[in-house]
């Protein structure tokens, strides 16, 4: 999803010649300093975190910008006035509101190739930037560390008497990495993502395992997997 946004930001940056621009006005030096995106929703996802990195906003003094989108670079201007900031790029005028150290541009590409994008930036160092002030109600629920209350086998037969529902811990971070550990040893440090009451983990397991999640009506659920095992945990905030 990622890589399919930073495509679409590339497109209507490349489209720019079809628009005019150049807009007017001021440029306070209280918004001078690099942005990095922090939330942004497109084809009915919304993403945070690390799926968010790579994509700043550099707004310099005298009115000079420049974006960067996983490492590739457009110069532009900017000029802003109480509400809001226009950034202009190639002769397209992108505008955007302005907030508490945020900017937030809605609709960024629906004009240019017909598919809305809302992306918000935040000032890098201030409190807007904190990663856990954009997750959406369920990835805040998740996030802290957990341990197995309870534990059951591929059946949904109690399995506490071949292994301790305790075994399973996890920590899930507002940067969307985790840590995974089984009796004790890190099994796994992998990112993970809420879609849809699924809570999938991305990365290697030791022993070739699997991790599976599952987060509906306040339950969180671990699947933990290997070639002659498989164990559901109900996991319990360890802040309980």
């Amino acid at each position: 999803m990622k890589k399919i946004i930073s495509i679409l930001i590339v497109m209507m940056l490349s489209l720019s010649i079809m628009a005019c621009g150049g807009s007017t006005g001021r440029a306070d030096d209280a918004l001078v300093g690099k942005y990095i995106s922090v939330t942004g929703t497109s084809l009915g996802v919304t993403l945070s975190g690390s799926d968010m990195e790579g994509f700043n906003l550099d707004l310099k003094s005298k009115g000079k910008a420049t974006i960067d989108i996983d490492g590739e670079t457009m110069d532009g201007k900017w000029v802003n006035d109480d509400k809001t900031i226009t950034l202009t790029i190639d002769k397209t005028d992108i505008v955007g509101e302005l907030g508490e150290d945020t900017i937030t541009f809605k609709d960024f590409l629906k004009e240019e190739v017909g598919v809305s994008l809302d992306i918000t930036f935040a000032k890098e160092g201030t409190d807007a930037a904190k990663p856990e002030n954009f997750l959406p109600e369920e990835e805040k629920a998740l996030l802290g560390d957990w341990v197995g209350d309870t534990v059951t086998d591929a059946m949904d037969d109690d399995a506490s008497e071949e292994v301790s529902p305790s075994a399973l811990t996890a920590t899930l971070n507002s940067d969307h990495s985790s840590v995974i550990s089984f009796d004790g040893t890190e099994i796994a440090t992998p990112q993970w993502s809420y879609i849809s009451e699924t809570v999938l983990f991305e990365g290697d397991v030791a022993d070739g395992a699997s991790l599976y999640g599952e987060y509906k009506d306040d339950q969180f659920i671990i699947t933990y997997t290997g070639n002659d095992f498989y164990y559901n945990f109900t996991m319990e905030s360890a802040a309980k």
